[in-house]
């Protein structure tokens, strides 16, 4: 396995994880999760296509191209998120984010299902001591409904879909830029369609909700997806999904530093877990070359 991929996937949930912290800045002075979505893809759009021009990257489109691009950037870019956000009506966030996190499993489904990648015990091995690991980080006593626990697994399939499709329809060999600028246009273009009937989009806000916004786009559109994709790249999609784990880890963390917020035992423990199954993966994929 290459380390290059495995650095790549570590910047990508650490910037994922800490990128929570800003967006929880911007909802007490008016903003939401759609909104929040919306402008991350938006702010982006002029600074990548600057990039594009100066790099002078050809931005043409063939057939094959758009018809990966566009459900990979649907499901991963829009519903996904959009699951996950709504999921916070119903129940807690680290509830909410437990579920979506629960990823990897289906990467590894649909890996199988669609593309006959065959199964190995150490992935399943791995993938289950770090679901347990992020189970430690379940608030049932928040209290669980039904529907928020569907929208959140839907947010997690979603997201797997995406993975999978930037691995296997070599939507991981796209120009970085190019990619990410796609990704944000498709993006504002769906989100401003589900707007003409959610009507969720908030365009008056203050200037420190505009600047943390701005801030959590060039994070998340630009830095983000670029570090993802050339880890999924380099080390697979299904690997690539272990590794993001370090995202609710990185949350935790950050959590505890700007916001005080207190680690239970247990949640140290899920901690352990999580860096003992990317341990175990590097030392499966070590022992099988």
């Amino acid at each position: 396995m290459k380390i290059k991929g495995i650095i790549y996937i570590l910047l990508a949930a650490l910037i994922y994880g800490f990128t929570p912290l800003l967006c929880a800045f911007t909802y007490p002075l008016g903003n939401n999760g759609f909104s929040m979505t919306f402008f991350r893809s938006f702010f982006v759009i002029p600074i990548l296509y600057l990039i594009i021009v100066l790099k002078k990257i050809d931005l043409h489109l063939d057939r094959n191209e758009l018809k990966a691009l566009l459900p990979a950037c649907i499901m991963g870019a829009c519903l996904s998120t959009l699951f996950l956000y709504t999921s916070y009506k119903y129940i807690s966030i680290g509830s909410a984010t437990t579920l979506h996190f629960s990823y990897p499993v289906f990467v590894l489904m649909i890996s199988f299902i669609f593309f006959k990648e065959p199964i190995k015990f150490a992935n399943i091995f791995v993938i289950a001591v770090a679901v347990i690991g992020i189970s430690c980080f379940m608030k049932i006593s928040d209290g669980i409904d039904i529907k928020g626990v569907l929208y959140a697994i839907a947010s997690g399939i979603a997201y797997a879909f995406f993975m999978v499709a930037l691995d296997k329809n070599n939507l991981s060999y796209m120009n970085r830029y190019k990619l990410s600028f796609y990704i944000a246009v498709i993006s504002v273009f769906v989100l401003l369609s589900f707007n003409i009937v959610l009507k969720q989009l908030v365009l008056i806000q203050t200037l420190h909700s505009y600047f943390y916004m701005f801030i959590v786009a060039i994070l998340t559109s630009i830095f983000g997806i670029i570090f993802f994709k050339e880890g999924i790249k380099l080390i697979g999609a299904t690997n690539a999904s272990i590794f993001s784990l370090f995202e609710p880890l990185s949350s935790i963390i950050v959590s505890y530093i700007f916001l005080g917020i207190k680690i239970s035992i247990l949640q140290m423990f899920g901690c352990f877990l999580i860096i003992l199954s990317v341990l175990l993966l590097i030392k499966f994929n070590n022992n099988s070359c």
